[in-house]
C-alpha cells in the first residue's frame, strides 16, 4: 500500500478542545519525551526519492503535535514519505494525543504498534527477527501503546497490532502539586476527568470512528492500573488487526 502525506494535512493544525489539556494518564514506565524519525522502506534511497515510513517513540508531551508537524514539514522536502507510522509509547498528555490522532486521521495514515527492525547488529538479532512481524517489507518487533497513546492510535485510518504488542487503558487523571508556605512540605493531590473532559474525548472518538465503549472501559479502570486489552478486545474496539 503506497500512501504519501499530502501538504493539505499540514495546512492547518487539527483543533481539539483544550478542556483536557492538564490530564496526564499514568505511564507504564518512565519514558523520554516522544521523538520522531523516518526509516527507509527500500534499500535504494536517494535525495530525489526515498520511500520511507515514520517512527514515533516515547511519552506524548505538550509539544509533541508541534514537533510532529515540524518533522513532517522537514521530511516532505524529500519525496517518498509514506503515511505509515510506527508507534511505541507508554502514553502521556491526552490533549496532545488527540491532536496527533487527528493529524493521522486527516492524512489517512496507517499506524503500527511496534518498532521496525533496522540494522540490528547484536547477538539477539536472530531471536528478534523470529518474533518480528512483516509490514511493507520491514520487520517489526512488538511494542506498546498505552494510556493516551491508544487515542492517538484510534485516529489512524488503518491500525495494526502485531502479535506480542500490547495496548493498555486506564482512567484519565492529573497529579496536582501545591506549594506550601516557606519551610513547609508541598502537597499533592489527584484530579480526574469531569463531564466536559469526557465529552471532548467522546467527540474526538466520534469524529475518527473510534469506539465509545473503549472510553467507558478506560474510565472504569483505576488510574494506577493498566487494563491490557486482549486480541479479541483490540478487534472489538476497532483498534487494530494483525495486518494492514
Amino acid at each position: 500500500m503506497r500512501l504519501s502525506f499530502g501538504r493539505r494535512a499540514l495546512a492547518r493544525a487539527p483543533r481539539v478542545a483544550g478542556a483536557i489539556g492538564l490530564l496526564f494518564p499514568l505511564a507504564l514506565f518512565p519514558a523520554l519525551a516522544m521523538e520522531f524519525a523516518s526509516v527507509p522502506l527500500e534499500k535504494e534511497c536517494t535525495a530525489r526519492n526515498c520511500p520511507r515510513a515514520m517512527i514515533a517513540e516515547g511519552e506524548i508531551s505538550d509539544d509533541s503535535p508541534a514537533k510532529f508537524t515540524r518533522f513532517l514539514r522537514q521530511e516532505m522536502q524529500v519525496p517518498g514519505l509514506h503515511a505509515l507510522i510506527f508507534l511505541n509509547s507508554p502514553g502521556g498528555n491526552v490533549e496532545s494525543a488527540l491532536k496527533l490522532g487527528a493529524l493521522l486521521h486527516e492524512a489517512g495514515a496507517s499506524a503500527v504498534v511496534g518498532r521496525p527492525v533496522v540494522g540490528l547488529r547484536t547477538g539477539s538479532e536472530a531471536q528478534a527477527r523470529r518474533r518480528a512481524a512483516q509490514t511493507m517489507g520491514l520487520s517489526v518487533v512488538p511494542g506498546q501503546c498505552a494510556s493516551a497513546c491508544v487515542y492517538t492510535l484510534m485516529g489512524a485510518k488503518k491500525r495494526m497490532v502485531p502479535e506480542g504488542s500490547r495496548l493498555g487503558v486506564h482512567r484519565m487523571s492529573a497529579r496536582i502539586h501545591m506549594h506550601a508556605p516557606e519551610g513547609g512540605h508541598g502537597l499533592q493531590s489527584r484530579v480526574f476527568a469531569g463531564e466536559s473532559e469526557i465529552r471532548t474525548l467522546r467527540d474526538y472518538a466520534r469524529s475518527v470512528g473510534g469506539s465509545q465503549d473503549l472510553i467507558s472501559l478506560a474510565e472504569s479502570t483505576p488510574h494506577d492500573r493498566i487494563r491490557v486489552l486482549s486480541t479479541d478486545e483490540i478487534r472489538r474496539y476497532r483498534l487494530g488487526t494483525g495486518g494492514l
